[in-house]
């Protein structure tokens, strides 16, 4: 499978995608940073303390790179489809399943990492800007980070795997629009909450955990209908 994987992230030159994910990630700063000075002296701040910050943090990553999983799902997947790509894999001495388990495990993995990556990343550049410039009144304490950084871990997995549910629309017509416009209706729906709010549907621990099954069934579903339905 490891080789699979190997494969498959060379023959779409993958290097690409993390260039694109670094340009996404300079996106989201000067989003956030923009958010920090327009919203500045408001009542209901949107860096008002750590809770809410790191919050306004992971939507923006989760929002960013749920549609990038999207955009993956059509590159990996759809397109081949289309293209009659994934017809001759077929011919391979591959078993069907194994091959879209990895171009799945890809996307999975690259989406998870990314967004924690991003958490990490904008989280460790406030707490320096706020090192020596003071804006948030709250301190935060160790026991504070490691239960920040457990919630936003599974909120990262269960990302991941929400990202996979666009999979399901996409393959009923073999559409790359239907695809992306399915993850970014996902975003609109699970990151409404959005700044100085200190509630949102991924904070309803239900909600991502039950999307995030979700979208694991929607990919044991897609390799088991390679058997029958999608390779007629």
């Amino acid at each position: 499978m490891l080789k699979l994987i190997e494969l498959e992230m060379r023959k779409h030159h993958f290097s690409k995608n993390l260039i694109a994910a670094g340009i996404a990630n300079i996106v989201i700063f000067g989003f956030l940073a923009m958010i920090a000075f327009v919203d500045w002296g408001a009542d209901d701040y949107a860096y008002s303390n750590y809770s809410v910050s790191f919050m306004l943090i992971d939507i923006c990553a989760r929002a960013t790179f749920i549609v990038f999983a999207g955009a993956l799902l059509s590159k990996f997947i759809i397109q081949e489809y289309r293209n009659k790509t994934m017809n001759v894999m077929f011919t391979y001495p591959i078993k069907r399943h194994k091959i879209i388990a990895a171009k799945l495990i890809i996307i999975f993995g690259f989406t998870f990492c990314m967004i924690m990556f991003t958490n990490l990343l904008m989280g460790a550049i406030l707490l320096t800007v706020n090192h020596y410039y003071p804006f948030i009144a709250d301190a935060l304490t160790v026991n504070e980070a490691w239960r920040l950084l457990l919630k936003y871990s599974i909120s990262s997995l269960s990302a991941a795997a929400m990202a996979l549910i666009p999979l399901y629309f996409g393959m009923r017509k073999k559409s790359v629009t239907a695809t992306l416009v399915s993850s970014i209706i996902l975003v609109f729906i699970i990151c409404s909450g959005g700044s100085g709010s200190s509630l949102s549907l991924n904070s309803i621990i239900i909600i991502p955990i039950t999307l995030g099954a979700i979208g694991l069934w929607i990919a044991s579903l897609s390799m088991h209908r390679l058997e029958t339905k999608d390779v007629n």
